[in-house]
């Protein structure tokens, strides 16, 4: 294959981009295929059944702590699962574009650079009086009116990538949460997306052996994939490492336990570790120690949930490639409220710049605050039901519950739910699941116009939306937004809160 110039990749991808050359050019790519359909659904429904005849991915999983009113469990029609994939593989072939990677491996050649220490009145009044931000408290004002505009397809093409850890990725990260990253499909399709993507290790992936089983699974359908999308490339070897790199097992905050569980992984091919505590405590660091003992440099670790300052610090020199924060705020978690916490890791984060140089990871409610969660300081933010609830790459594949309305969901409890606490056999006496701290709710299907329920749609969505928190600072890249100083963040009315929502 002829080595093509920056011009000519930009020209392709452009070209992709346009709405009647990038269908017809995906249809043609997967005409082959689609023309023996029981090949190549084959592996999705081998998916798209329940838990029980699923293995080792987690399939459609319902329990007696659910308390969701569903009447059947429904099958995605045949034509759509093949428009569903279509969609799917649209998003893949742009977000591994070679004009879009090339700027990618420029990113995992560069030196991570951390926020610094930058002024802003709001936050610093806050702190004097002794109050307690929620990420919903604050937005960010617009700027940049003296600079030329902001090219938003450009800022498209280059990402917008950090070096997330030693390699450059997409600032979004797939979470630990079970019921929606317990399969091989929903992490291949994350990891090939340029995304960190974790392994979770609660419900039925708390057995060590099947989670092991399911980072095999997952290697399978990366190459699957890579088989697909990246024959003759140049870059191919480089883009398929990045992806198995992306892959994230998480294990215990407590080290003999971790050891165990990061050994099963490593033995499978796995070379990227989040180290995951819900509670404060010295679990994480003494984890983070071992796993360096026992791995060395071959292996990089994430790690949380940090509470303080002082604690990333002793994560850093302990050998933590980057921080996790952010306990509470989530969607469906309860932690907060049963333990009267407010949910303040945005201050952390703050009061984090300058202070440590590795990466931080914003979860809790920073996925539905892209443009503050980066202008905190967050280099990734986690992202778990917004991004492949109720898709077809989440566990049950194309098998979904349905309500007395007919519309289709899937199950979605979180790692502190009763249904997980359930699956992991955290119970009392009587069937009473220990320490609630997640509802179970409906991740519903997009019955949005034209959109099929494809997690690689979801993530465009959210890329677009750090795209706009660049344009609208002024800024190229999320390096350039976190080094405005004074920073445009702005601490907002309950009015001005309403006046950014559609009324």
């Amino acid at each position: 294959m002829r080595t093509r110039n920056r011009d000519e990749l930009r020209l392709d991808f452009e070209q992709l981009r346009q709405p009647d050359r990038g269908k017809k050019r995906i249809k043609s790519a997967l005409k082959k295929q689609e023309s023996n359909l029981a090949a190549y659904l084959a592996p999705w429904y081998e998916q798209s059944k329940e838990n029980s005849h699923v293995y080792p991915s987690q399939g459609l999983l319902v329990t007696p702590y659910d308390y969701l009113n569903y009447q059947s469990l429904q099958l995605l029609p045949q034509e759509t699962i093949v428009k569903t994939l279509r969609l799917r593989r649209f998003f893949l072939e742009l977000f591994n574009h070679p004009y879009r990677t090339s700027y990618l491996q420029q990113v995992s050649r560069q030196k991570f650079t951390a926020p610094s220490a930058v002024a802003n009145k709001a936050i610093e009044f806050a702190q004097k009086a002794g109050m307690s931000l929620a990420v919903g408290d604050l937005g960010a004002v617009v700027i940049g009116a003296s600079k030329a505009r902001i090219s938003r397809t450009d800022r498209f093409a280059q990402g917008p990538f950090v070096k997330l850890g030693r390699q450059g990725r997409h600032i979004f990260v797939g979470s630990s949460s079970p019921d929606v990253w317990n399969s091989a499909a929903a992490i291949a399709t994350m990891a090939a997306s340029q995304c960190l993507a974790g392994i979770p290790r609660n419900g039925v992936l708390s057995d060590i052996s099947r989670q092991a089983e399911v980072a095999k699974e997952t290697f399978v359908w990366l190459k699957r994939l890579a088989k697909e999308i990246l024959p003759n490339r140049s870059d191919a070897t480089w883009i398929k490492r990045a992806w198995r790199n992306n892959v994230m097992g998480t294990v215990e905050a407590a080290p003999e336990k971790a050891v165990e569980r990061a050994s099963a992984l490593y033995e499978v091919g796995v070379r990227c570790f989040r180290v995951y505590s819900p509670e404060p405590g010295t679990g994480p660091g003494e984890t983070v120690v071992a796993l360096r003992k026992k791995f060395g440099q071959s292996v990089e670790i994430f790690a949380g949930q940090v509470v303080e300052v002082e604690q990333a610090q002793k994560l850093e020199a302990a050998g933590a490639d980057g921080l996790f924060v952010g306990i509470g705020g989530g969607g469906r978690c309860i932690t907060g409220i049963r333990s009267c916490s407010a949910v303040d890791w945005p201050e952390l984060v703050w009061r984090l710049r300058g202070q440590i140089k590795i990466p931080v990871i914003a979860e809790g409610g920073a996925s539905d605050h892209i443009a503050v969660s980066l202008l905190l300081g967050a280099s990734g933010i986690s992202v778990s039901r917004v991004v492949a609830g109720g898709t077809i790459e989440s566990p049950g594949g194309a098998l979904f519950c349905a309500d007395a309305h007919g519309h289709l969901f899937k199950p979605y409890g979180g790692e502190a739910s009763a249904r997980t606490k359930y699956l992991d056999g955290k119970l009392l006496p009587f069937d009473i699941p220990a320490f609630v701290e997640g509802e179970t709710t409906e991740a519903r299907m997009t019955y949005v116009k034209f959109v099929y329920p494809t997690l690689t749609y979801n993530l465009h969505l959210l890329i677009e939306d750090a795209i706009l928190a660049l344009v609208f600072r002024g800024a190229n890249d999320t390096r350039q937004l976190q080094a405005l100083n004074p920073s445009p963040l702005r601490w907002i009315t309950s009015s001005g809160n309403f006046a950014m929502n559609t009324h």
